[in-house]
């Protein structure tokens, strides 16, 4: 076949049909930019229905590996997010509750004459049907050989018939997202062999990606037979995480966290030097973000909650969070306020519009006191 000589050459052009979804997924999604990449190509091509002649497909079915605590089910739920804000357009399954053969009827109905029969399937049609739905197989690797018979039905046809009635699921409005954490543990044990640590940046962390994916990818092969594989859009390969974008992730965690400080009265601030403490405290790269909302709860949240309760800190104040000591005796954080009467007439105005929960009354009058264990709090005054 000759191609005629006025034909052009095709290339790209500057449009970008998903370029909300791509900043979206990037405002929420640290240190994750190919793998975000990846994620547009394939919904891009789903768009199009472009699936080797086979429309009756899902819309794209995707698999994320990498280490633990480095987005993957995260991503899928800010997906979801995206697609349905109001909610109604998501559904997850976790794969780890269906071992053992017997189980995949909570997914499709038991048949007549079966103990459950009466039980409503998780394959719910109002969710699944839903345009541009996002299902969710989480950690999919433990799933039994009867559910990857299923998960093999849907890739290829692209819907399943429920056993206690008969209904059909489609699934082809979907978008298909299964995780696996095949192969995390070699990933930890070649991260750890990189002296990935607590200064790595994300150059250091970014260059790895391809080895990630072949660890990944050869416990895939152990796992699951060739035919299942072939059935996947898009093996979405996820780094581990710098320090860079531990910090990034924080700093979002905080952000979060401030909407309920504030209904509290409060707003909090984390210097460097703090963000850097709680962050040495909790590194372990092989586990990579899951341990921050635990510090975060344990380092900041908690001493919070018993200077408020205390009356060590008063609401409506500015609150800083500071390292304080020196290296070689241990730092420690501190705590500083400023009263700040507007923030107390914010979280009144939230409390009259909202109605916003506030501290359990029950649970102060079974305290009986104001605790103990008091952190160190500093007041730095009333002057700017």
């Amino acid at each position: 076949m000759e191609i005629p000589r006025k034909a052009i050459r095709a290339e790209r052009g500057g449009s970008n049909p998903l370029g909300e979804l791509d900043s979206y997924l990037h405002q929420h999604i640290f240190g994750q930019e190919r793998a975000i990449e990846s994620i547009i190509r394939a919904l891009n091509r789903g768009r199009y229905r472009f699936a080797a002649g086979r429309n009756d497909r899902p819309i794209a079915v995707l698999l994320f590996l990498g280490p633990t605590g480095v987005g993957k089910s995260e991503t899928a739920k800010r997906l979801a997010s995206y697609l349905h804000p109001e909610g109604g357009g998501f559904l997850k399954i976790d794969c780890s509750l269906f071992s053992h053969g017997h189980e995949i009827s909570a997914l499709v109905g038991a048949p007549p004459a079966f103990v459950g029969r009466e039980q409503r399937p998780l394959f719910d049609p109002e969710i699944i049907e839903n345009p541009n739905s996002v299902i969710l197989f989480d950690e999919v690797e433990k799933a039994s050989t009867e559910f990857r018979h299923l998960m093999l039905q849907v890739m290829e046809e692209g819907e399943v018939t429920l056993l206690n009635g008969g209904q059909r699921v489609v699934f082809r409005e979907s978008v298909i997202i299964m995780t696996t954490n095949a192969g995390a543990r070699e990933m930890g044990d070649y991260i750890q062999g990189r002296r990935l640590g607590f200064s790595s940046r994300r150059e250091a962390t970014e260059s790895m990606g391809a080895s990630i994916f072949n660890i990944g990818f050869s416990a895939l092969q152990k796992a699951f037979t060739p035919e299942w594989l072939n059935r996947i859009d898009e093996m979405v390969a996820f780094r581990p995480l710098s320090f860079e974008t531990l910090v990034q992730i924080l700093d979002h965690m905080l952000s979060e966290a401030n909407q309920r400080y504030e209904e509290c009265g409060v707003r909090v601030h984390v210097t460097s030097d703090a963000k850097e403490l709680m962050l040495h405290k909790g590194f372990a790269p092989e586990f990579g973000a899951r341990p921050l909302r635990a510090r975060l709860m344990k380092e900041i949240e908690a001493p919070l909650a018993d200077l408020l309760a205390s009356g060590g800190i008063p609401k409506g104040s500015e609150i800083w969070v500071d390292a304080t000591g020196e290296p070689e005796f241990g730092k420690e954080l501190a705590f500083y306020y400023l009263r700040d009467e507007g923030l107390l007439q914010l979280a009144e105005q939230r409390q009259t519009e909202e109605g916003v929960d506030q501290p359990l009354e029950a649970m102060e009058v079974a305290a009986g006191g104001n605790g103990s264990n008091i952190p160190q709090i500093l007041d730095q005054g009333t002057d700017d």
